[in-house]
């Protein structure tokens, strides 16, 4: 969490807007600021959806029991970021879009067969 720590005691909210990041006051941001942002814009991506994955998702609202034998179906969580892991180590992280864990076990395996993810 260095590189949002950093901006945050600089006074700045950055918050992650599809795959962009939102950097708020605008009119704090130097040139200074602005360059460590284009260098560092992975890591803050990775930083703010770490986050966005740690915080807790909430419950789906209860249905009926008429509508839960209607639809048995259960839908897979999505999250941004997944860890590929190669023989037990991590190897790198998935970074993107939300998908489910199939699809991003479909990802990983379609660089390296034996990967697994976290």
């Amino acid at each position: 969490m260095a590189a949002l720590d950093y901006l945050r005691r600089a006074g700045l909210a950055i918050e992650l807007e599809g795959e962009r990041l939102r950097v708020t006051p605008a009119d704090r941001l130097t040139d200074a600021y602005r360059q460590y942002l284009r260098d560092h814009k992975a890591e803050l991506l990775a930083e703010l959806i770490a986050v966005n994955d740690s915080q807790p998702v909430p419950e789906p609202p209860q249905a009926t029991p008429a509508a839960e034998s209607a639809t048995e179906a259960v839908v897979e969580p999505k999250r941004n970021a997944w860890t590929i892991t190669r023989g037990g180590k991590p190897i790198c992280t998935i970074c993107g879009t939300p998908m489910t864990y199939d699809e991003a076990l479909a990802e990983a395996r379609w660089r390296w067969p034996d990967a697994d993810i976290e």
